[in-house]
C-alpha cells in the first residue's frame, strides 16, 4: 500500500506520557481481561446506538494461520523501527496467532474529526478512540465515562495493536476509515525518545498518518478478511492482533492454570455477556432497544441463550424487571434525594454446573446485588450475606435515578467495575453514592437474616396455609423411603427392620433445562422385588414450616410432568409410576415449578392392591 506504514510518536521537548504509563491508567481490575474486554467495548457500542433500533454486539474468534495471516503481514510489516517497542512481526510470524474481531450493528460508527487538534462541537468518537487516551465522555447516561478503559483493547493484544474499520456519517455523507493503532513501549531510535504510540495509515503532507478512506478502506478491509457490511450500513470494526485468551482455572486446586483455547474463550465471552449485559439484552416494557449479542469460533456461532433462560441470572432479570413497578425506593437523607429503585428476589440455586456461569461472581449460591447506572449496563455484583440455606440464591438489583446517575459515574475507576467514594471530590456526590452502598448493604443483610427469623416463628403458622409472599426462605428438598424414611409394605403397612426400601432418592432434586425451560428433576431407584409396585410423586412449594400442597384459590404450583428413565429412552405422564419386575428400575421425576419458590418433592412406595391382597 503506497504511502500507508507506520508512524510513531515522539516525545515532545516537554515531555509526553510513555505507552506503558497510559497501560497503567487501566490500573489492575479483579475481573478477568477478556470480562473487561466485554464490558468496555459493549459499552462503546451501546453508547453509539442509533435511536430505539436493536444494537448487535459480535465477537468473532479466529486462527487464520500462516497463510490467513499473510495479508496481514503484507500491510503491516515492517513496523516503526526495529520493532522492540511492540514485536508485531513475532506476532504475525506465529502460526497459532488469534485475530479477535470486535463488531457493532446498528450504531453511528466513528465520526467526528480525524485529527485531535480540530475544534469540534459534536461527537468525536474518531478521536476518541484512536487519537486521544483518557478523555471522558459527556453524552448523557452513558455506559463508559473514560477513555483510559479503552486501553484493554491494546493490552489484549500480544503486540499492542489494533485495527480499526468504521463506517459513519460525516459532513453529510457515508464514509468508511480504517487505520491500525498500537501502544507499545517507549523507545530510542536513532537518538531520539519515542512515547511507544504507533498510527498505520496514510502519511498526510505534514507527516501525520490519516485513515485510508472510502473505497481504498473497503479495499484493504476485504482483503483482511474482516466481516462484509453493505455500502451503506454504519458501524465499527476492531481487530485485535494477537489475542492474548487468558487462562482457565484448574479443577484440581494445587494444579497451575492452564492457557485457554479459542473454544474455551468463546465460552467465556459468551458468558461475560450474559452476566455483564443482561440488562440490555432481555425485554422489558419501558427498554426499547435491546443488544444482540453473538460469539463465533472460526466463523461457527456459540449458541448463545437468552439472558432469561440462564437459570442463575434468573432472580437478577426478576428483580431488575420488577424493579420499575415493585421496587422500593432508596433514598438518602442528606442531602434529601431519591437515589434509585432496589428489588429483591429468591431463586432454587441451580445444581448442575453450566458453561454459562463460567463469568459469574460466584461459583456458589447467589447472594449479589447488580448495581447499575441509567445506561442499564451491570457494574458490579457487590455481595450481601448468604442465606442459611445454600440451595436457595437471591439476587438484587439497584438502578439510579437519573437526576443523580451523574455522580455515581464520577465514582467509578477506569474500568467501570465498582463506585468508590472515597476518593470522589465532590463532598454531596461523595454522600450520595455513600448512602445508596450502605442503603444497599443493609437492605441485603435484613433479607439475609429475616429468614431464621421467619422459620422460628413458623411453628404457629398452619401447615396449608397461604402462600408466603418471600420465598428466601425456601427450601428445595427430597423426601422419600430411601431418605431416612421406612418403606411401605404390602397394603402400605410398614416394613419390618432389615427390609429394603423400595423407593430411594439418587441425585436430590435440583434446577436443570429441558425442552426449553426449566425443571425440577429428580433422579430415583426402585428396589428389584418380584412383585409390582406403585411411586408416587408429590411436588409442593417448600415453605418455612415445611410445605404447601394445596394453594390458595387461583395460586399455580408446581406439578409432576412426567417419569421417565435416565436415558430418556422410556416416559411415563403423571405423578404415578407403576412397576413391574421386569421394568427398568433408574428413574427420574420430572417436575415443573413455579415461578420465585423452591420446590420440594416428596415420593412414597408400596406395593400394589394386587400384590397386597
Amino acid at each position: 500500500m503506497k504511502n500507508a506504514k507506520w508512524w510513531a510518536q515522539p516525545s515532545a521537548p516537554e515531555g509526553a506520557s510513555p505507552g506503558e504509563g497510559i497501560r497503567k491508567q487501566l490500573g489492575r481490575p479483579d475481573l478477568d481481561p477478556l470480562q473487561v474486554l466485554v464490558r468496555e467495548a459493549a459499552q462503546n457500542t451501546w453508547d453509539a446506538r442509533l435511536g430505539t433500533s436493536d444494537v448487535g454486539f459480535d465477537v468473532a474468534l479466529a486462527e487464520p494461520g500462516p497463510s490467513g495471516l499473510q495479508p496481514w503481514k503484507d500491510l503491516l510489516l515492517p513496523a516503526f523501527g526495529d520493532d522492540t517497542s511492540l514485536s508485531l512481526a513475532a506476532a504475525l510470524d506465529d502460526p497459532a496467532t488469534v485475530l479477535l474481531t470486535i463488531s457493532d450493528r446498528g450504531t453511528g460508527g466513528l465520526g467526528g474529526p480525524l485529527r485531535g487538534d480540530r475544534v469540534y462541537h459534536g461527537s468525536a468518537d474518531f478521536v476518541g478512540l484512536v487519537r486521544d487516551i483518557g478523555r471522558t465522555s459527556h453524552r448523557a447516561h452513558s455506559g463508559g465515562t473514560y477513555g483510559f478503559g479503552k486501553g484493554v483493547l491494546f493490552t489484549t493484544s500480544t503486540a499492542g495493536t489494533i485495527l480499526v474499520r468504521t463506517r459513519c456519517r460525516w459532513q453529510d455523507r457515508i464514509q468508511t476509515r480504517l487505520i491500525a493503532v498500537a501502544l507499545g513501549d517507549s523507545f530510542d531510535h536513532q537518538e531520539r525518545r519515542y512515547t511507544g504510540r504507533h498510527w498505520w495509515g496514510r502519511i498526510a503532507v505534514d507527516g501525520i498518518p490519516d485513515p485510508l478512506l472510502d473505497g481504498e478502506a473497503d479495499a484493504v478491509a476485504d482483503a483482511l478478511g474482516l466481516p462484509a457490511r453493505a455500502a451503506d450500513e454504519l458501524g465499527t470494526d476492531i481487530v485485535i492482533v494477537g489475542a492474548r485468551l487468558g487462562s482457565s482455572a484448574n479443577s484440581e486446586a494445587d494444579e497451575p492454570e492452564q492457557p485457554r483455547t479459542v473454544e474455551e474463550a468463546a465460552r467465556f465471552i459468551g458468558s461475560a455477556m450474559l452476566w455483564e449485559l443482561w440488562p440490555i439484552m432481555i425485554d422489558t416494557p419501558h427498554d426499547s432497544a435491546r443488544m444482540r449479542c453473538r460469539v463465533s469460533v472460526d466463523g461457527e456461532a456459540l449458541a448463545l441463550p437468552e439472558a432469561d433462560r440462564v437459570a442463575r441470572l434468573q432472580p437478577f432479570v426478576r428483580a431488575y424487571r420488577s424493579a420499575h413497578t415493585d421496587g422500593s425506593p432508596v433514598r438518602s437523607r442528606t442531602p434529601a434525594v431519591d437515589l434509585g429503585r432496589f428489588a429483591v428476589e429468591a431463586f432454587m440455586t441451580p445444581v448442575r454446573p453450566h458453561w454459562t456461569d463460567i463469568a459469574a461472581p460466584t461459583d456458589g449460591p447467589m447472594h449479589h446485588c447488580a448495581l447499575m447506572r441509567q445506561a442499564g449496563l451491570v457494574v458490579q455484583y457487590r455481595p450481601g450475606p448468604q442465606l442459611s440455606d445454600s440451595d436457595v440464591s437471591y439476587g438484587a438489583v439497584f438502578r439510579t435515578n437519573v437526576g443523580v446517575d451523574d455522580a455515581f459515574a464520577a465514582a467509578e475507576p477506569p474500568t467501570h467495575d465498582a463506585w468508590v467514594p472515597k476518593n470522589m471530590e465532590d463532598a454531596t456526590a461523595r454522600k450520595v453514592v455513600r448512602s445508596a452502598l450502605r442503603t444497599i448493604d443493609n437492605r441485603m443483610r435484613e433479607y439475609a437474616w429475616a429468614e431464621p427469623e421467619r422459620a422460628a416463628a413458623a411453628g404457629a403458622q398452619p401447615a396449608l396455609g397461604a402462600l408466603s409472599n418471600r420465598f428466601a426462605s425456601l427450601m428445595p428438598t427430597g423426601t422419600g423411603s430411601g431418605a431416612g424414611q421406612r418403606p411401605p409394605g404390602p397394603g402400605g403397612r410398614p416394613i419390618g427392620t432389615g427390609a429394603v426400601s423400595l423407593v430411594r432418592i439418587l441425585v436430590p432434586p435440583q434446577l436443570v433445562e429441558m425442552d426449553e425451560e426449566f425443571l425440577v428433576v429428580t433422579d430415583i431407584t426402585a428396589a428389584f422385588v418380584s412383585s409390582q409396585i406403585r411411586v408416587t410423586a408429590t411436588a409442593s412449594v417448600a415453605l418455612d414450616n415445611g410445605s404447601e400442597t394445596e394453594p390458595p384459590a387461583g395460586a399455580a404450583s408446581p406439578h409432576v410432568v412426567r417419569f421417565q428413565t435416565l436415558d430418556a429412552a422410556e416416559t411415563r405422564s403423571g405423578a404415578v409410576l407403576t412397576l413391574a419386575a421386569e421394568d427398568p428400575r433408574d428413574w427420574r421425576v420430572v417436575v415443573r415449578p413455579i415461578d420465585g419458590a423452591a420446590t420440594r418433592v416428596r415420593l412414597s412406595a408400596e406395593y400394589t392392591q394386587a400384590e397386597a391382597r
